[in-house]
């Protein structure tokens, strides 16, 4: 079965409803710095945050809207 990023999934219109990548990465490992690889059928070999956003800049699908979303530290915050 395909797994997919949120903004993969915003492509299909479920983003916010079905979130395979949702809690790849945990909120503990996520204040430390640390995301979780995971493999979204549409962008590639990424890291996602504990919401199941796209942080690698260097996806697939990089420089698109959803895709390679800022790290915890780079203006948002927990």
């Amino acid at each position: 079965m395909a797994e997919f990023c949120r903004a993969c999934m915003d492509e299909f219109g479920d983003g916010l409803k079905y979130n395979d990548a949702k809690g790849f990465t945990s909120k503990k490992a996520w204040k430390l710095g640390k995301a979780a690889l995971f493999f979204c059928e549409g962008c590639g070999c990424i890291q996602v945050d504990p919401d199941g956003n796209c942080v690698s800049p260097d996806c697939l699908k990089a420089g698109e809207p959803g895709h390679g979303m800022p790290w915890y530290g780079e203006g948002e915050e927990l």
